[in-house]
């Protein structure tokens, strides 16, 4: 939506449209229907249709006009050292040049540095439009084209003081270049938008919803509907809005909810309608619909019909009848139950827990009958799998049995009436020994092998990851990814543990992951953050411990069914904690308990410390934090740049 800043310093998943290589669209460009010609260095100074001069600005429009040269040939250059020298240059004929100074902090070596070029370049722009055009030209920035480097040097700041973690700042600076262009040119709508949506600024985004009621873009739109589900709920305004925006772009739920995974790359140029605009709006925008309470669940089940379970017939007397006249009883005894599969399966690009109904034959050591369905099945259901156990077995021959074994539950309640008018004797709460071998062959068959949960590890206990629990609720509902930049990290050190120190780095930023690791390399971590390492090597060689949160079916079933059987506390129903320990390869596992332990105590621990000390405070600080086997004692501090 908004042209990227290519500055590898201002952090990636924005809403952005790359239009050129940092060279915005020309004035008459709509960003609504796509990009337009590229406005380069020599147009400055040249009048064409709707862009006019700057008032006051000839004598320094003079000094400028001898650096645009340069920054042409810097910017065609493909080699980076030779591009750096050629900016630096253009910054010689013209101290005052805000375009080389974005080049240049677009190749910064640090995100301090880079911030300071673009603070420079700001400064530049506004010494050589000098201050009258601030108070003459508002409303027409961007239309003269001696405006143009100081706003996209002021973009570049925005971006970067937002990534740094300065996000108050970086809205005032946007909501400032809408005044000055409120025709937006640059896009900077849909970057401010996105911001003010992760800050939960909702009143500050109706207004600037307002300001462009006849946009019609899916950022809009999508926003739109966002801003209604946050403010009033699932209404049918909400409902509405929901559905307009689907008309605009059909391919952004897909992307919100998790059904698609977006590409590692940019997407580049988009088109109205198209998945890349999709892509383009995800990536500004995934973290607030994350954020939102019910968001996406509302957003999954918009337009689809609740599931249902196949239709069943149930204890009819005519079936009954029928059975006792046709099928004979032969000593047998069954056993039958309905269960969940340990894992989750995708079924139409949704993730569901299928049910299954089973029924043996422990005599015969037989499977007679089952069913899968993705729903908890009826009393009625379970009978008619009864029934087609009884006329057409899977194996052996049709009768009924004598006895039927389940567990208790009030489906067997309510059909204990019906299965003994067939002769059957219902056992309730017997051992079902044999159908438990089956489901568990039949659940390894089908999904494999469940994954291991918390309690599975050695010397963890329910109390334990209940307290952890209970430190994830708490860091999950103060949200203290909010209040720091991309690419930061809090060194944290305990005594009471052997190995460490550890970098805390929080997630969240972007809304594909939110949460905390704890990494043990440091160099290893910059280097990934550089963007030196590839995926695989930096997957191969990171050691971490980690909680990210999600909805059911990111947390093992293990974990999932503790959970509920010790009622743990959960944030929210989207906030499930998945905790894992990474070791180095590709070895996943649960944590063992000291460091559960160790991240339970961060997890109460940082919230605070981000609290009260901002990215560039240098300070350390010792906490000492509650955990299930008492106080733990940590030194925090953050990693300088």
């Amino acid at each position: 939506m908004a042209p990227v800043c290519s500055s590898k310093w201002c952090g990636h998943g924005e809403a952005e449209t790359k239009v050129g290589r940092g060279w915005p669209e020309s004035p008459d460009a709509s960003h609504a229907t796509g990009p337009s010609r590229i406005a380069r260095p020599q147009d400055h100074g040249r009048g064409h249709a709707g862009v006019g001069r700057a008032p006051g600005s000839r004598p320094r429009e003079q000094a400028a006009r001898r650096s645009p040269g340069e920054l042409l040939r810097a910017y065609r250059e493909p080699d980076e050292n030779r591009r750096i020298q050629l900016a630096e240059k253009a910054l010689q004929l013209c101290p005052d040049c805000a375009d080389a100074f974005v080049l240049l902090a677009e190749h910064a070596g640090s995100r301090k540095e880079a911030l300071r070029l673009y603070e420079q370049g700001v400064a530049a722009g506004e010494r050589l439009l000098g201050p009258d055009i601030f108070q003459q030209g508002v409303g027409h920035f961007w239309g003269w084209l001696e405006t143009r480097p100081y706003m996209r040097a002021r973009l570049g700041l925005a971006r970067l003081l937002w990534t740094g973690g300065r996000r108050d700042a970086a809205v005032q600076h946007l909501q400032d270049m809408l005044r000055l262009n409120p025709g937006d040119n640059q896009g900077v709508r849909y970057t401010l938008a996105g911001f003010l949506l992760f800050l939960d600024r909702d009143e500050d985004l109706a207004r600037l919803l307002q300001q462009y009621p006849d946009e019609g873009s899916a950022a809009w739109a999508y926003t739109k509907a966002l801003l209604e589900f946050r403010q009033h709920g699932d209404t049918a305004a909400a409902q509405k809005s929901l559905k307009d925006a689907r008309k605009t772009n059909r391919h952004v739920p897909a992307y919100l909810t998790g059904e698609k995974h977006p590409p590692a790359g940019e997407p580049g140029y988009y088109s109205p309608g198209d998945e890349s605009e999709a892509l383009n709006y995800v990536g500004g925008f995934l973290a607030a619909w994350k954020s939102t309470p019910g968001a996406i669940g509302w957003l999954r089940a918009s337009g689809k019909k609740p599931k249902t379970g196949p239709h069943a017939k149930g204890p009819l007397a005519v079936i009954k009848k029928w059975l006792t006249k046709n099928l004979a009883q032969q000593p047998d005894v069954w056993q039958a139950d309905f269960r969940q599969l340990p894992t989750w399966i995708r079924v139409a690009g949704a993730n569901v827990r299928p049910w299954v109904v089973l029924v043996t034959s422990r005599s015969n050591d037989l499977v007679v009958a089952h069913q899968m369905l993705e729903v908890p099945p009826a009393a009625a259901l379970v009978w008619d799998t009864l029934v087609e156990a009884m006329r057409q077995p899977l194996a052996g021959e049709p009768h009924r049995p004598t006895e039927l074994q389940v567990r208790q539950d009030p489906c067997w309640e309510s059909l204990a009436p019906h299965l003994e008018g067939l002769g059957l004797q219902l056992a309730v709460g017997a051992e079902l020994d044999q159908l438990d071998a089956v489901f568990r062959g039949l659940s390894e068959q089908v999904c494999g092998r469940p994954r291991p949960g918390l309690l599975d590890m050695p010397g963890v206990t329910p109390d334990q990851v209940g307290r952890f629990y209970a430190a994830a609720a708490y860091f999950f509902r103060q949200a203290p990814w909010k209040k720091v930049g991309y690419e930061a990290a809090i060194r944290i050190a305990c005594d009471k543990f052997q190995s460490g120190p550890w970098y805390a780095v929080l997630m969240g930023q972007s809304g594909l992951a939110v949460g905390l690791a704890l990494y043990e390399d440091l160099r290893l971590l910059q280097r990934m953050w550089s963007e030196d390492m590839g995926d695989e090597q930096s997957t191969r060689e990171t050691v971490a411990t980690s909680v990210t949160f999600g909805e059911e079916f990111d947390c093992p079933i293990a974990d999932l069914e503790a959970c509920r059987r010790y009622g743990w506390e959960v944030a929210r129903p989207d906030a499930y904690p998945e905790v894992m320990q990474k070791e180095r390869g590709l070895s996943v596992r649960p944590p063992l308990a000291w460091q559960l332990e160790l991240l339970e105590g961060c997890l109460r621990a940082v919230p605070e410390f981000v609290g009260r000390h901002q990215q560039d405070d240098p300070a350390t600080e010792q906490m000492t934090v509650p955990v299930a086997s008492g106080l733990l004692k940590l030194v925090l501090s953050w990693v300088p740049e």
